[in-house]
């Protein structure tokens, strides 16, 4: 049996309002939502392969995990921290990746990451 042929990702996180919520994700992301497909959905086109949407569900609003890659934690905290936005990491934590956490206004959490020279997620076990 082969692998699953995935082209591309969707990611969702439950929350509450999404106007309310697409307002903070905006701050996070740099830019307002690329969709809004439907009444109760907002979504960021994240290339190359992923989508992150927002999706009104109140019943599990703040039980939801994503993590974002980038090239330079430090870089993003910094340009989080001009947007309003405390990201907290701690590079001494693996010896694979950098990775600090944020909790949306809904408790959703979302994880930063950057992978430190000569480890590729992508490829890890």
């Amino acid at each position: 049996m082969g692998d699953l042929a995935v082209s591309n990702v969707l990611s969702g996180l439950a929350v509450r309002n999404v106007d309310a919520a697409s307002e903070w994700m905006a701050r996070l992301i740099g830019r307002p939502a690329d969709a809004r497909p439907m009444d109760g959905l907002a979504d960021w086109h994240l290339p190359p392969h992923g989508t992150l949407q927002l999706v009104r569900d109140p019943e599990r609003a703040g039980g939801s995990v994503v993590t974002l890659h980038v090239p330079d934690i430090a870089a993003a905290q910094a340009e989080l921290a001009a947007r309003g936005l405390d990201l907290q990491y701690d590079d001494n934590t693996s010896t694979k990746v950098k990775f600090g956490q944020l909790v949306d206004p809904d408790g959703n959490s979302i994880t930063i990451i950057e992978a430190v020279a000569g480890f590729d997620p992508a490829a890890s076990d």
